[in-house]
């Protein structure tokens, strides 16, 4: 991101960003970052927090009237907006119930203490079934927010979703899928194309289930981002077919092609079960 910036700097346009990783800010200096203390893909805080996210956007705005970098600043809570803040939060179920310091379970070596998922027993009827339960849900969730939604990275709609869990379901299976043209451009590496079309389809799911169950409690926003995680990756079924589905990824993967398992990592959360992504794993070559 700040490569992109400082090539935007360039032609004269002011640009600014968010950080959740302040060390890395501060090594590869953007032109102007707003630090914000929330967990990884949590940048404006809390969804459906209107308050939280206008405050974020308006100090990333106010770092626009800076006429010179490399700025960064922190974002400051209040005493009510605390909650929100990573060190108060689990990560996965590593830090207990009573949350732990953010900054040493990220650098800590220790493999996370983490409740198992189960195994896919590949029972796709039943995943289908799941997935019908909560479409009545993710049906307000479209009328709620404006027809929007995060589902399409692998050309399924909400309407089409069972396609992409049955891409899961097949692939997990040991078949070969077919990657649509448009997504395969850009590499010419068959089983590098067809693993980044799995997440796609993952992140499809994921999205489905999240919007279906921040719908289910009428728009209320969760402040503690591991209540919904901890539902999706113990309480359904698509949980351990994605799971399953990142384990054959893995298998696949050509370490001398992605040696950080980069397609892999973002499809399980950090702390959640075997296949949940730690630096640990990561060091493990």
């Amino acid at each position: 991101m700040s490569v992109i910036q400082r090539q935007i700097e360039a032609q004269g346009v002011s640009t600014v960003s968010i950080s959740l990783f302040r060390g890395f800010a501060e090594k590869v200096k953007p032109p102007r970052a707003l630090w914000v203390p929330f967990p990884f893909g949590r940048p404006l805080g809390a969804p459906n927090n209107k308050a939280i996210q206008r405050k974020v956007i308006f100090a990333m705005l106010d770092l626009l009237s800076r006429p010179e970098g490399p700025v960064l600043e922190d974002l400051v809570l209040t005493k009510d907006e605390e909650p929100l803040d990573a060190r108060n939060q689990k990560i996965g179920q590593k830090c207990g119930t009573k949350g732990c310091n953010f900054d040493d379970a990220l650098a800590s070596e220790e493999e996370p203490a983490a409740r198992e998922i189960a195994r896919y027993d590949g029972d796709f009827v039943s995943v289908c079934a799941e997935i019908a339960a909560l479409k009545a849900h993710h049906d307000d969730y479209m009328r709620d927010h404006s027809g929007r939604t995060q589902v399409g990275y692998s050309e399924v709609t909400p309407g089409t979703i069972e396609i992409a869990a049955k891409r899961l379901h097949d692939y997990v299976n040991g078949k070969e899928l077919a990657v649509p043209a448009g997504l395969s451009q850009g590499t010419d590496n068959g089983a590098v194309a067809q693993n980044a079309f799995v997440r796609l389809c993952a992140d499809d799911l994921k999205a489905y289930y999240l919007e279906a169950k921040l719908s289910e409690r009428k728009g209320q926003s969760s402040e503690n981002s591991t209540e919904y995680n901890d539902w999706l990756w113990y309480e359904t079924r698509m949980g351990s077919l994605i799971v399953a589905a990142r384990g054959r990824v893995i298998e696949t993967t050509d370490r001398k092609k992605d040696p950080n398992w980069m397609i892999a990592r973002a499809m399980v959360p950090r702390g959640y079960g075997e296949s949940g992504y730690t630096m640990h794993s990561q060091n493990k070559v």
